[in-house]
């Protein structure tokens, strides 16, 4: 059972209430000012195109493409890479991705007319920063529904490792070309996959391009971060007691906040439970918790809490889980409303 759920909660497919960017996330909950206009920076990050002479690399076919996945080992909470090769004999035009990260770097850098149909958890705004746009395109299919993936014979459909298992033995058994790409787990990964992405697409040119934005758009979010000598300890706290450590993207987006995660901190590699007495015993300057699950009420009614010192200091925060979850370039966007959340009266 604890493994079945850490699966779920690694792959981002807790069933909370959430939204896109674009939604009202909670009556009660206000976006807070932030260092870099969220509107404009989600739309900088949602749609890239190259204008230099590198604008695609079509002519470079066919090719053998060489890339590293991260495979997890839940048992042992590690992680090994696998390196992997794969051919394509031309630029495919007829794209299936099957995650919600993949899908929300393909939005960015692909031409739309080649993406053939959208998982219907990348149409749904409790996971995906575009599910609006999504399911305006009217081409969503059930994540298991291989038969329809299969009768519309797409030249390659890109999944990962959270995908179902027996989806993607369907889609080898019929001959469906099929790349899976492991899991990202840092901003860093995600920089790759995008690098990765451009050359499999033959759109380099694009990739480069969403590259500088967040090449830029990064610095100009550490540029504007208070001065702190000491950074301060950021716990994030999930169902069930649940912490990321490490290898997780929280890690990435403290890194983007100047902060640090108490998970990574204390030795933790990817989700670890603790009990209150440990959350206690860390003693972290700020606790994070996705809104959507009332985590804070359960929190401020344990009497053993009654001594947590960022539950006295008012540092209990909540985020909309979806900034929590994100897997692509829109790391960048939950690190700039991360920001505005834990350090209020900056922006």
């Amino acid at each position: 059972m604890f493994v079945k759920f850490k699966i779920l909660l690694l792959g981002g497919i807790i069933l909370l209430l959430s939204a896109s960017p674009s939604l009202s996330v909670a009556e009660s909950w206000v976006m807070p000012a932030t260092p870099l206009p969220m509107d404009e920076l989600f739309k900088e990050l949602g749609y890239v195109r190259s204008t230099g002479k590198a604008r695609s690399d079509s002519g470079l076919w066919p090719r053998e493409i060489k890339y590293q996945r991260r495979v997890i080992d839940y048992h042992n909470d590690s992680f090994r890479i696998e390196n992997r090769t794969f051919r394509l004999e031309r630029p495919p035009q007829k794209i299936i991705p099957h995650a919600v990260g993949i899908t929300e770097i393909l939005w960015a850098i692909c031409p739309r007319e080649r993406l053939l149909m959208f998982n219907t958890v990348a149409a749904d705004s409790r996971f995906s920063m575009i599910a609006a746009e999504l399911t305006a395109t009217g081409r969503v299919f059930n994540s298991k529904e291989s038969e329809l993936i299969i009768a519309a014979r797409p030249d390659l459909v890109l999944t990962v490792i959270f995908s179902d298992a027996v989806f993607k033995q369907r889609l080898r058994q019929a001959g469906i070309p099929t790349l899976d790409l492991g899991s990202p787990d840092s901003l860093d990964s995600v920089l790759k996959e995008i690098r990765l992405l451009g050359e499999i697409l033959g759109e380099s040119g694009n990739a480069e391009a969403l590259l500088q934005v967040i090449k830029r758009k990064r610095a100009l979010l550490r540029a504007a971060l208070p001065q702190r000598k000491t950074p301060l300890r950021l716990l994030y706290y999930d169902l069930g007691g649940y912490i990321p450590g490490k290898s997780s993207n929280f890690t990435s987006l403290c890194k983007m906040v100047g902060a640090v995660n108490v998970g990574a901190e204390r030795g933790i590699n990817s989700w670890r439970q603790i009990d209150h007495e440990t959350l206690l015993k860390w003693d972290p300057d700020v606790i994070i918790v996705p809104m959507e699950n009332h985590l804070e009420e359960t929190l401020r009614k344990d009497p053993l809490l009654r001594y947590c010192r960022a539950l006295r200091e008012g540092k209990l925060l909540q985020i909309p889980g979806l900034y929590l979850r994100t897997n692509s370039q829109f790391l960048l966007l939950s690190a700039n409303l991360l920001a505005g959340i834990i350090y209020p009266d900056t922006y």
